[in-house]
């Protein structure tokens, strides 16, 4: 693949859902303390909290322990 068709923005069309933006809604859901549906296995992905505990950091799917964040 050429450094050119790197350079470019993925194609979007209407409708469609694009890996951007089930990351965003999967981010916007955790960051508010709620459990989301894993992008990898569909499976219960609740957040994960840093040292301070207050925010969360990221998510870890319960079932095949994928990680977001």
């Amino acid at each position: 693949m050429s450094a050119a068709v790197l350079d470019r923005p993925p194609a979007r069309e209407a409708g469609r859902a694009t890996l951007e933006g089930a990351i965003v809604r999967a981010w916007e859901g955790l960051t508010a303390h709620h459990g989301v549906s894993c992008l990898v296995c569909g499976g219960h992905m609740a957040p994960r909290y840093g040292a301070s505990g207050v925010a969360p950091v990221g998510g870890r799917c319960a079932d095949c322990g994928s990680t977001l964040g």
